[in-house]
């Protein structure tokens, strides 16, 4: 089989990698492990570069490069429409990877921000959204509860496979913790409204006492204030990094004790599963997230950490327990969570369940 990944993001190199991006190359180094042919093709090199809603003006290109592909694999629903449109050239399946509900996140952007750019957004994402899933012959579901919304959506379940985002466990893996006397406690990953950084804030201030520190990663250029906020915020209880490409995250979560993922319950949220969550899981330590999401569902399971409700007084409780965590504690429910990323989460484990899905409508000639 040959898989061609069509996205709106740069070619590869040419920025720092973005969550659905990381997703992608993850996907490509595991189905590649399953002896797939994968190749990237990134609209921006296009001569239709934007809006979204004119990508699928470049559908004679995108048939031309993929010829020889048996799939295309959309990231996002302009990529999707577009490699649907370019059906009408060449004979290829498309799989919509829907990854996030962007109808849903324009609406944040424009209850934040009120202005002629967010309303545009909105509706450009309500038409390529509905175009999209009904002209793609296959979705990608990140997540059981996004499978179900899209369902109720009128999206037959027989076109959905449930894909998540996985983790490169050869390359985010266990280490020794240092055992120093200080509970190093990390949130790792954008700040975006949704990340609920309000109440993440609040309930690490609410924790500041010797024999605790807070580090978080992750700051863009546009979060500037935020980090001078948290700074203020936290002092020298924290330490706080900007961006950093991936391939230096494994380092930096290496000697943390307890991993945090703070979500708002805003309905874009329900149906997630953030990309961080894999990467965390495959470090072998324990974790705080938020009950707004499946993240919850697999920590009580798999009795990794802890689960608190996106609240102040929620979060700071589970921050204050896990901080009260013996050293022995924190192992036992961190091999449980390096387990579950070895054998749910592991980017082969995804591919292969996603080539398993996949084969069976490929072989039923599902091309066009």
């Amino acid at each position: 089989m040959r898989l061609l990944f069509l996205s709106d993001r740069p070619p590869s190199g040419a920025k720092m990698a973005d969550a659905y991006q990381t997703r992608l190359d993850g996907l490509a180094q595991g189905l590649q492990a399953h002896g797939v042919e994968t190749e990237f093709l990134s609209l921006r090199t296009l001569r239709v570069k934007g809006p979204h809603l004119l990508f699928s003006l470049n559908a004679r290109a995108i048939a031309k490069h993929a010829q020889t592909f048996d799939v295309i694999h959309a990231a996002g629903a302009g990529s999707a429409t577009a490699a649907a449109t370019a059906r009408w050239f060449n004979k290829h399946h498309v799989v919509f990877d829907v990854h996030g509900d962007e109808l849903m996140e324009t609406r944040l952007q424009w209850d934040s921000n009120r202005s002629v750019r967010t309303a545009y957004l909105v509706f450009q994402s309500a038409v390529l959204t509905q175009l999209a899933r009904r002209m793609a012959n296959t979705l990608l579901m990140v997540s059981g509860p996004f499978q179900e919304r899209y369902a109720k959506r009128g999206v037959p379940e027989s076109k959905m496979i449930i894909v998540r985002n996985g983790v490169d466990s050869s390359l985010f893996k266990p280490s020794p913790p240092l055992n120093d006397g200080t509970v190093r406690i990390c949130y790792a990953g954008s700040f975006q409204a949704w990340q609920a950084a309000d109440v993440l804030q609040e309930a690490l201030a609410q924790n500041i006492r010797d024999g605790v520190h807070f580090h978080l990663i992750g700051f863009a250029e546009h979060d500037q204030e935020l980090k001078a906020q948290f700074a203020a915020k936290l002092g020298d209880h924290a330490t706080l990094e900007n961006r950093m490409p991936v391939e230096q995250l494994p380092d930096k979560l290496a000697p943390m004790d307890v991993l945090v993922i703070s979500r708002t319950r805003h309905p874009v949220m329900q149906g997630g599963l953030p990309s961080k969550f894999a990467e965390y899981l495959a470090m072998g330590k324990p974790l705080i997230v938020t009950n707004v999401d499946e993240t919850s569902k697999f920590v009580r399971e798999a009795e990794c950490g802890l689960v608190c409700e996106p609240t102040v007084e929620s979060m700071s409780a589970a921050i204050r327990t896990a901080s009260q965590w013996t050293a022995e504690e924190r192992q036992r429910m961190g091999q449980n969570a390096r387990h579950l990323a070895e054998t749910t989460f592991d980017w082969k484990v995804i591919a292969k369940n996603y080539l398993d899905g996949l084969q069976p409508r490929l072989n039923k000639g599902g091309h066009s």
